[in-house]
């Protein structure tokens, strides 16, 4: 098995090394669509009836090369989670969206002329919480509330990566990138916005907040798994 492993790497090392020839390349990453399953199976996990969870996530990219070294590339992400609650004996519902997209501009350094890649990344982000509120009433639902506070962000971050292409003049490409990108919020935030629809304080609720915004959707660590086409 050790050595299927060490031959199955050098391939990818070998097909990564190859120079490129192809100067356009058009990827799909699963790394967010991968964070929106795991996040749609917490439902699951806490394995109680009343609550539901859902989630999805992917990333589109198009990067063309303008140098032997030096590429730029466009990229739009998105990234979505739902929460619904219920209670069965009063009919109550109430449901949780929190929905995030990025628009990015990368310019990406191949130091070697082939696969290994720096990436700097300059971008806009948005999210935006819906929050609905329904009793039952007469044996239908009636809504009660609807919230759906948002906040943008200026984004900036880094990553390296390793570009790997099956072909000399094009073809399959396989793309595993880590990095890290960080936000800075434009306007106050949605936890703020959501305490003053309901006249409340945001307390331990800002705190909680500013972890899925800095970290999950918007910041923190990514990790990519991508997957396209040279030509």
């Amino acid at each position: 098995m050790a050595k299927k492993i060490i031959a199955f790497v050098g391939i990818l090392f070998l097909a990564g090394g190859i120079a490129f020839a192809q100067k356009n390349a058009l990827t799909v990453d699963v790394g967010p669509t991968i964070i929106g399953v795991a996040v749609g199976q917490l439902g699951s996990i806490v394995g109680d009836s009343d609550i539901n969870t859902s989630g999805f996530g992917i990333g589109l990219q198009y990067e063309r090369h303008i140098l032997e070294k030096l590429s730029v590339a466009g990229r739009f992400a998105y990234l979505g989670a739902g929460l619904g609650v219920k209670d069965d004996g009063t009919g109550a519902r109430l449901s949780m969206d929190i929905t995030s997209y990025s628009i990015e501009g990368h310019v990406r350094l191949y130091p070697t002329g082939s696969a290994f890649f720096l990436d700097g990344m300059l971008g806009y982000g948005n999210i935006t919480t819906t929050l609905d509120g329904s009793v039952k009433v007469g044996g239908s639902q009636r809504p009660v509330a609807h919230f759906s506070p948002s906040r943008n962000y200026f984004k900036l971050g880094g990553k390296i990566g390793w570009r790997n292409c099956f072909g000399r003049q094009g073809g399959f490409t396989f793309e595993p990138s880590l990095g890290y990108s960080y936000g800075i919020g434009l306007g106050e935030s949605v936890e703020k916005q959501l305490a003053g629809i309901v006249g409340g304080d945001a307390g331990d609720f800002d705190d909680v907040f500013k972890y899925v915004e800095n970290i999950v959707f918007i910041g923190g660590p990514k990790i990519s798994l991508a997957f396209g086409w040279s030509f």
